[in-house]
């Protein structure tokens, strides 16, 4: 029988696609998930699934001349080199939908819970401070103005739950025009300026690119209303935390919900965990079941690639193979 191809899978994913990743190819794992570990054991594979520990960089793919695709258990891209794959004849695959609902229902699940001091109050009620009630007045969200910051999949979702569940007015900064996105939610395309000074709400949804990088700072807060509030369930590198915190403690921003931070996981004492207006997660926005399954399908394009067709979800396009 002929050999299987290698995959080398640098963290665990969903059972239903383990078997099937198995039962077509031989799974190696890494001794350490480190530009070293994983350049090592890839030496020999034809395949590289990645999730969120380590990255695929241009020494890794050096050391894998049999490699014919890098898979992404995920969306975000950062931390695979797209230019060097490309160059070396080698496919990116990835699940650009995979947490698109588990993502925006975490977003919003952040965005009410800014607008209706649910975190603060709960810690209130907790010390028996009743009184809370009548020292803060929550934000009603029907016909306030939500900021899409990228409208992508995710992005769109979120302004589509907007839109029909509470009435509110949707614009967005994007690199591109969606016309039919804005007829069918009311939406209306705006530079980044006016994004930041007319949103009620602003929710980022960008890749993490050279270009994305840092691009929310203590300018770009300075702008923002003061009765404002921010969400990011994007990537953490997209904003200045030091200087959102910042924003957050002069009270020049109403509040923030951030899932994401840079580094990951943040040092403890860094001050935007001590802000009393923010709401933290874990970093866990697409961690559901549903999520997690449908991340783990990057396991079909392995399929595909491995037995000479083209992928469902490239994230490059190959140059011709080595």
């Amino acid at each position: 029988m002929p050999e299987k191809p290698r995959c080398l899978l640098v963290e665990p994913i969903h059972k239903h696609y383990d078997a099937i990743l198995r039962k077509h190819c031989e799974v190696v794992r890494p001794a350490e998930a480190n530009e070293a570990g994983i350049a090592a054991a890839a030496a020999d594979c034809d395949a590289i699934l990645i999730r969120t520990k380590g990255a695929v960089t241009d020494k890794v793919l050096a050391a894998a001349p049999r490699l014919k695709v890098v898979a992404r258990h995920g969306v975000g891209l950062d931390h695979i080199d797209l230019e060097a794959a490309a160059k070396r004849g080698v496919w990116v695959v990835y699940t650009p939908a995979g947490s698109l609902d588990a993502v925006a229902e975490h977003t919003w699940m952040m965005i009410l819970a800014l607008a209706k001091f649910t975190c603060r109050g709960d810690r209130a009620m907790r010390a028996i401070d009743f009184g809370f009630r009548s020292r803060h007045e929550s934000l009603q969200v029907k016909g306030k103005t939500l900021g899409v910051l990228g409208l992508g999949r995710i992005g769109t979702r979120v302004a589509e739950i907007a839109h029909r569940g509470f009435g509110m007015n949707v614009i967005y900064t994007d690199l591109l025009k969606f016309p039919a996105k804005e007829k069918k939610l009311k939406a209306r395309k705006v530079p980044l300026r006016t994004l930041l000074e007319k949103s009620d709400v602003l929710t980022v949804h960008v890749p993490l690119t050279p270009k994305t990088r840092g691009m929310l700072g203590a300018a770009e807060f300075a702008r923002m209303r003061p009765q404002a509030h921010l969400v990011n369930c994007a990537r953490g590198a997209v904003m200045d935390g030091y200087a959102l915190a910042a924003a957050l403690q002069a009270g020049k921003l109403a509040g923030a919900g951030i899932d994401v931070f840079d580094p990951e996981v943040p040092p403890a004492d860094h001050p935007l965990l001590a802000c009393e207006t923010a709401v933290f997660s874990p970093h866990n926005a697409a961690q559901t079941a549903e999520a997690r399954f449908n991340y783990a399908a990057v396991v079909e394009d392995i399929l595909r690639v491995l037995s000479g067709k083209p992928p469902k979800f490239p994230a490059n396009q190959p140059k011709p193979s080595r």
